[in-house]
């Protein structure tokens, strides 16, 4: 029994002796190991800081980077809005700018339909006043006088009422008035017969028909334009007269010819 106890706690005292040897063995290896970790752990945390810092940094530099970019986009915004109104401008001053032409072009039309009329208005002007100071002959009348008088007789008188009515409403003309004589008798005689028998109708006119004097252009021209012949009694009853014409402008002498019509 006795030996039994001796061999159980020999063989206990070896366990403990192996279990300490063991406990011994083990902590001289894990402690290393132990401390080896210890120093990757410690590493690895510097390292896992020192890239929470560089992650934390480049963070930063994209929260950077991102509101650079807002910044960018909304001034490209503004640029963009900028360029479209610059645009809308751009199209409403070439707009303007074709209306102003093209009120240029009928100003520039109006212009020279403005001249074109002034233009005929003008040469219009021009025929008419060269047409007011040409004169043409609108009636004429021949009163005859008896031998060596310069009285004017009834048809004499009557002759002279038809031609003064066609002078009336007249606002320019002329009336000629000229005398003549046969060739009886000295030329000087008939001259101052001749001027006489156109006095006489020139005063006729006047007094008894308000002919203006200064309308009236009178002559006494004897016997120079004789019409009949003066060897005949009938030839030289001709001869003894006094025209008268009437002259008017050529642009009245166009209304007094319509108003007879």
């Amino acid at each position: 029994m006795r030996t039994k106890l001796m061999m159980t706690g020999a063989i206990a005292l070896s366990f403990l002796s192996a279990s300490c040897a063991t406990k011994k063995y083990v902590a001289q290896t894990v402690s290393p190991v132990e401390a080896h970790v210890k120093d990757v752990e410690t590493k690895n945390d510097a390292k896992n800081a020192e890239q929470d810092k560089q992650i934390a940094s480049q963070g930063q530099q994209i929260t950077d980077i991102s509101t650079d970019l807002s910044r960018t986009k909304e001034r490209l915004t503004d640029t963009d809005a900028k360029a479209t109104s610059a645009g809308q401008s751009a199209q409403q001053a070439n707009t303007a700018a074709q209306e102003a032409n093209a009120a240029a072009g009928r100003a520039q039309s109006a212009a020279d339909g403005a001249r074109t009329f002034a233009d005929q208005g003008i040469t219009r002007l021009e025929r008419t006043m060269d047409a007011m100071n040409k004169y043409q002959m609108s009636k004429n009348a021949t009163v005859l006088f008896a031998v060596n008088q310069s009285t004017l007789t009834p048809d004499a008188k009557k002759e002279l009422d038809d031609f003064a009515a066609q002078a009336q409403g007249l606002d320019r003309y002329v009336i000629e008035v000229q005398g003549f004589t046969d060739k009886t008798g000295p030329a000087t005689v008939n001259d101052a017969l001749s001027q006489r028998r156109a006095e006489e109708v020139a005063r006729y006119l006047a007094n008894e028909h308000k002919i203006p004097i200064r309308s009236i252009d009178m002559l006494g021209s004897g016997y120079a334009q004789p019409v009949g012949d003066d060897k005949t009694s009938a030839g030289r009853k001709q001869n003894r007269r006094v025209e008268v014409r009437l002259f008017v402008p050529e642009t009245a002498s166009a209304t007094v010819a319509q108003a007879q019509q």
